[in-house]
This record gives structure tokens, C-alpha cells and sequence, in this order.
């Protein structure tokens, strides 16, 4: 949800940059509710087929999920019955989730550094860069670490479970932690408040 949460901003700041004048009339409330409809069905879409299947396999063995919590992949592992197929499966979602939104985001900044180096005042340039700089952020945040793990656990580069485990879990738990204070900082009132705040700090303990 939050890889195709983030192709979403890209999409806002596209609009947002490239036809500013336009930006109302194209991203309308509407519009906007039936693509996170759009959204939330297809995500739904590819958690259940893959739980449909697993649920068919038999688990005749270790009940035990080496993971922290029960996912596809962990989950199908288990079973002493031929899993190709769930294998297969559990790629092609993973491309889906992952290398789709990605792929989708920098075709849009693709477009979108084109239309910013056609502007010639500096400060424009700036404030379309400024526009960008927190969802790159975002993006940085959410993809580096999850591929990172992808990468680990289909090279075998982490052999203990446990260590495997504990990467995967901070690569999907911290960036969804970190997203709200980014985005806060942002926010010049909140952020020029916490610079009073922390002033007045200092200005205490000295």
C-alpha cells in the first residue's frame, strides 16, 4: 500500500508542476477517491490469491514461522508439498509492488526535471525542487531498505533467520514511523515552533 501510496504523490507532484494552472480541474476530489479505490482493490487483490493458495497447501510438518509475522513467503515454505508455484507467485507480487510504483515514479520525474530545467527564474527552479525534496525522501526511505532486504534474502547473503528477520521487520516498520515527522517538519508553522522550543532550551540550561 504505501509503494503504490508513494506513485500516487508522484502523480500529485506531476500534476501539481507540469500544469499548476490545471491542477484543480484534473486532480478533483473524485478523481482522487477512485484512484485510492483503484488502490486499496488492488492491494487487496494481491494479498488474498496469494493467501488462497497458501491456505491449499498441507502442512504436515513444523508449524513454526521463521518470521515475525505470518507471511506468504515464511508461511508456504512449510508445507511438504510441491510450492513452485507460490514461489512463482510470490515473485511476480513482489515485482508488482515493488518495481511497479518505482518504475512509475522516476518516468515521473523523468518528466518532471525536464519541466523544471525549461524555467528560467532560479527560484521557481527552488521551489519545484522544494515541492519534490520530502517525497524523494519518502521514496529513498520506503525503497532502499526493502530492497536491501529483498536483495539479502534472495542472495542468501544473511544466513541466520534471525538476523534476516530483523532487517526485513525494521525495513517495513521505520519508514512508515519516520513518514509523519518528515512531513512535519515540512510544515513551516511546526517547524519554526520546534525551533523556538528548542531555543528556549537552550536558553534554560545555559
Amino acid at each position: 500500500m504505501e509503494s503504490f501510496s508513494l506513485a500516487l504523490l508522484a502523480y500529485d507532484r506531476l500534476i501539481a508542476i507540469c500544469w499548476p494552472l490545471r491542477y484543480s480541474t484534473i486532480n478533483t476530489n473524485l478523481r482522487m477517491l477512485l484512484i485510492i479505490v483503484g488502490i486499496w482493490s488492488l492491494v487487496i487483490l494481491l494479498e488474498i490469491f496469494p493467501v488462497i493458495f497458501a491456505a491449499r497447501l498441507p502442512y504436515c510438518g513444523s508449524r513454526n514461522v521463521n518470521s515475525c509475522c505470518c507471511e506468504h513467503s515464511p508461511v508456504y515454505r512449510l508445507a511438504c508439498a510441491d510450492t513452485s508455484y507460490n514461489r512463482q507467485l510470490a515473485t511476480a507480487k513482489t515485482l508488482t509492488v515493488l518495481l511497479g510504483p518505482l518504475t512509475f515514479i522516476i518516468f515521473t520525474y523523468v518528466i518532471v526535471v525536464v519541466a523544471v530545467t525549461r524555467i528560467a527564474s532560479i527560484s521557481q527552479r527552488w521551489k519545484a525542487f522544494h515541492t519534490c525534496l520530502t517525497h524523494l525522501l519518502l521514496v529513498l526511505l520506503y525503497y532502499m531498505p526493502v530492497l536491501v532486504a529483498y536483495v539479502l534474502g534472495n542472495l542468501r547473503l544473511v544466513g541466520n533467520v534471525d538476523l534476516f528477520t530483523a532487517i526485513l521487520t525494521i525495513s517495513v516498520t521505520i519508514p512508515p514511523m519516520v513518514n509523519p515527522i518528515i512531513y512535519s517538519l515540512k510544515t513551516d508553522e511546526l517547524r519554526d515552533k520546534i525551533v523556538k522550543l528548542l531555543g528556549k532550551t537552550k536558553v534554560a540550561n545555559g
